[in-house]
């Protein structure tokens, strides 16, 4: 079995690799965490003007996680500043900018969960900007398609998927454009019986659908179950069944401001909205269940325990 993944897709975008940040892994978030804090600090010692780009940070891609990231870092922003930097003025002086190429906001979700999320952020003094399509990344900021340029001291990648290179390599098997391993519905891939792939990393058809399933969290824990039931069958020489997505809806959490989302979309052949405390119960409980798959109950138990204990003595934005 096959379940290696994805990273982030930069198109082959000039000047994406070398000065835009991704967030694949923690220590991606770490380097932006350092960078964020520094320039703040930097900024509030500074005696000379702040430069156009100083304190302004681009986010490329509004999926979810370039929406959630944004709200984030406006909570982050001014809770770091309060940390006596006391010449920033993050109101005035910060800027957060969203740039998505699509003509909406979560181009993947429900259009009025879009229009939630954007109205929220934008009351948030979060500037969106949607069908701009990012064409090149500078140290000083983004240029888009149609000529405008954005400053920004930090730039975040958060546009798209690709499937790791090596994947297209592999002999005999079928991949796409992005690398993904294409399966059948029973996971199988297309040119290998024996060689299962799930998540990020395959390309599984969607029964009704022009596209294919969606590479989420949600989609990866049902084919993960499926396939745990499966791999009996197929060491007993018995058929295997073919897995059937199943779309429970989306949840976006906007930090502490709010959480939006659609519920049991499949399910109720449309869409259920909901937002504010219980979307967030809802988003908090959906996270642990995945913990709870991955770890068990004594580990999740404790570690919810531990969390609840320290919060309450730790500070939210570390300074090192």
């Amino acid at each position: 079995m096959i379940a290696v993944g994805s990273h982030t897709n930069d198109f082959g975008t000039p000047g994406a690799r070398e000065h835009a940040i991704s967030l694949d892994m923690p220590e991606q978030a770490e380097l932006f965490h350092r960078r964020l804090v520094n320039d703040c600090i930097r900024a509030n010692a500074q005696r000379e003007p702040l430069r156009p780009e100083q304190l302004k940070v681009a986010i490329i891609g509004a999926g979810a996680t370039g929406v959630e990231l944004a709200a984030e870092l406006h909570k982050t922003t001014r809770e770091l500043v309060s940390y006596g930097l006391d010449k920033i003025n993050p109101e005035k002086d910060m800027q957060l900018t969203l740039i998505e190429a699509a003509p909406r906001i979560l181009p993947a979700v429900p259009e009025r969960l879009s229009k939630a999320a954007a109205g929220l952020l934008r009351g948030l003094n979060v500037q969106v900007l949607t069908g701009e399509r990012v064409t090149g990344v500078g140290p000083d900021g983004v240029t888009t398609a149609t000529g405008r340029k954005i400053p920004a001291e930090l730039t975040v990648w958060a546009a798209g998927i690709k499937a790791p290179d090596f994947l297209k390599e592999l002999d005999g098997l079928e991949t796409n454009r992005i690398n993904q391993l294409v399966v059948k519905e029973t996971l199988e891939t297309t040119r290998d019986a024996d060689i299962f792939a799930i998540g990020d990393c395959a390309e599984c058809p969607w029964p009704g659908k022009e596209r294919g399933v969606p590479p989420t969290a949600q989609a990866a824990h049902q084919q993960a179950s499926h396939l745990a039931r499966m791999l009996p069958r197929r060491l007993a020489g018995r058929p295997l069944k073919p897995w059937r997505y199943w779309d429970f809806g989306s949840l976006v959490s906007l930090g502490e401001y709010s959480t939006v989302g659609s519920l049991m979309g499949a399910l109720l052949g449309g869409t259920m909205f909901v937002e504010g405390l219980f979307a967030r119960i809802m988003y908090v409980s959906l996270y642990r269940m995945h913990l709870y798959a991955l770890h068990g109950f004594a580990k999740v138990l404790f570690d919810t325990l531990a969390r609840m204990i320290t919060r309450r003595t730790e500070p939210r934005v570390k300074l090192h």
